[in-house]
């Protein structure tokens, strides 16, 4: 791994409430995941910023300020060796994970009558499998921080794990599959000192909606959306509730319903 440094300003006291911590930040290429992993790194904390955009990755570690650290890190996610050897490193050098953010995945829209069957098992890949295997291989380190001072998961869903829309079939139905999952899985380790949220997203404005909105032929106005900084700001949030507390679901969508 490869550590940034992030700059040499004083810490504020706010800086200093995640000094110590460790997060691990998925999709951190661009939209929610790049603004959550800045946001948490300049909180304090040492962030282990994944993607699979190297260029875009190497653009963050550069853009990063504040008391903490950031690891900007190429993965596959869907590459079971390559997060075995990642968990391996993380617990070798770190021990515990105090916080994991899951932002990362693909999305495909049709019809039914048109979907193509392997969208649907890119999807359930990169949407579903992927964010459960690398959970299940971080838990001994977040019960580790969940033991010490407390433990998150925060996964970033969609309304479409609410509801879904037509032409959303396949992507919802991964939606669907990880608020189950999320719940089930906050059963388990609540007991651990392990809290586990999901954020249910309306459009928000990242480069996978500036597609999807070319693919419906819409004009784009991301100033009319959720902004990825509004979303760290929510991840950040999460976080830090005093340990007697734990907010199991968000909703968020965009203030004006013109979209």
């Amino acid at each position: 791994m490869t550590t940034t440094s992030l700059g040499s300003a004083s810490p504020s006291a706010d800086g200093l409430a995640l000094a110590g911590h460790v997060a691990v930040v998925t999709g951190a290429s661009s939209g929610i995941g790049r603004a959550t992993a800045l946001r948490l790194a300049a909180d304090g904390a040492t962030v282990l910023a994944l993607g699979r955009d190297q260029a875009r990755l190497d653009a963050l570690g550069k853009e990063a300020t504040g008391p903490g650290t950031l690891v900007a890190l190429r993965l596959d996610l869907t590459d079971d060796a390559a997060v075995a050897d990642l968990v391996a490193e993380v617990t070798a050098r770190h021990g515990r994970v105090d916080h994991l953010v899951h932002s990362a995945g693909t999305y495909a829209g049709a019809r039914m009558d048109a979907a193509s069957l392997a969208d649907l098992d890119a999807q359930y890949l990169a949407n579903v499998r992927a964010p459960y295997a690398l959970t299940q291989r971080l838990l001994p380190a977040l019960r580790v921080a969940g033991a010490d001072s407390g433990a998150d998961i925060v996964i970033v869903n969609s309304t479409q794990g609410v509801r879904a829309g037509a032409g959303t079939g396949q992507f919802a139905a991964t939606q669907h599959a990880m608020r189950a999952f999320a719940d089930s899985l906050r059963q388990e380790i609540n007991a651990d000192g392990i809290r586990v949220a999901t954020i249910h997203l309306g459009r928000t404005a990242t480069p996978r909606q500036e597609t999807i909105y070319a693919r419906e032929g819409r004009e784009y106005a991301p100033a009319l959306l959720i902004q990825a900084d509004d979303v760290a700001d929510l991840v950040d949030y999460l976080i830090r509730l005093p340990p007697t507390a734990e907010i199991t679901e968000l909703h968020l969508r965009p203030a004006k319903k013109s979209y």
